[in-house]
């Protein structure tokens, strides 16, 4: 981004195979904006909830690349660049990611008379056939992955409940770097070992089946 405009960005599949892929494709969005490394003057990150690697692959190199440009970083939480991509609405907005066993990490915002966007409702873990259940008012719904949670939502009967169209439900780049741009001109942007993982749980971190134990 220069200033608020958007240079360029890449949205590559969700799926665990596209890690390996994401620095080439760093380089190669630099390259297609004819930008280098020493022009950029901060880094911003999404910190969660969501994806364990996912979280950790980016605070790493954002963290590895502010200390080696010596320019700022700043984290943004995944659920409200969601809410952000759906901007100045009068209804509440209720964005999900993926947790697992079923589950999602979900929380409810609404903009205020001030167009700022407002946490209403923190950040939980819940079943996503029971996300009705924290909707007391007209909610517009939007997730990370729509052939999947969409075709359970549809099952919920909560009138309060509207989903996103289904080209909305990608979390983009875009939204994380215009929060961050904002917390960055702010100056609220603190040391990197400051700069945490919003995990909301722990890790299931188990052993693979018939691995040797340890001696």
């Amino acid at each position: 981004m220069d200033d608020e405009v958007l240079l360029g960005e890449y949205i590559l599949p969700s799926k665990l195979s596209h890690y390996r892929n994401l620095m080439p494709s760093i380089d190669e969005l630099l390259a297609r904006v004819h930008i280098t490394l020493s022009m950029l003057d901060g880094l911003i990150v999404a910190i969660g909830p969501g994806s364990f690697t996912g979280i950790r692959i980016g605070l790493s190199i954002v963290k590895g690349l502010s200390e080696y440009l010596t320019i700022p970083a700043v984290g943004v939480s995944t659920l409200e660049a969601l809410a952000y991509q759906i901007p100045f609405i009068k209804e509440d907005i209720c964005p999900f990611v993926t947790s697992r066993k079923g589950e999602v990490f979900t929380a409810l915002f609404r903009w205020s008379d001030n167009n700022e966007l407002l946490e209403v409702k923190q950040c939980t873990c819940l079943k996503i056939e029971d996300i009705g259940s924290i909707i007391e008012n007209k909610t517009i719904l939007i997730g990370n992955d729509y052939p999947d949670q969409a075709t359970i939502l549809r099952q919920q009967s909560n009138e309060y409940c509207i989903r996103a169209p289904a080209h909305m439900w990608n979390l983009r780049a875009s939204a994380i770097g215009a929060l961050g741009l904002k917390e960055i001109r702010k100056g609220s942007q603190g040391a990197l070992n400051n700069l945490e993982p919003l995990y909301m749980r722990g890790a299931d971190i188990r052993m693979t089946k018939n691995m040797p134990n340890s001696t």
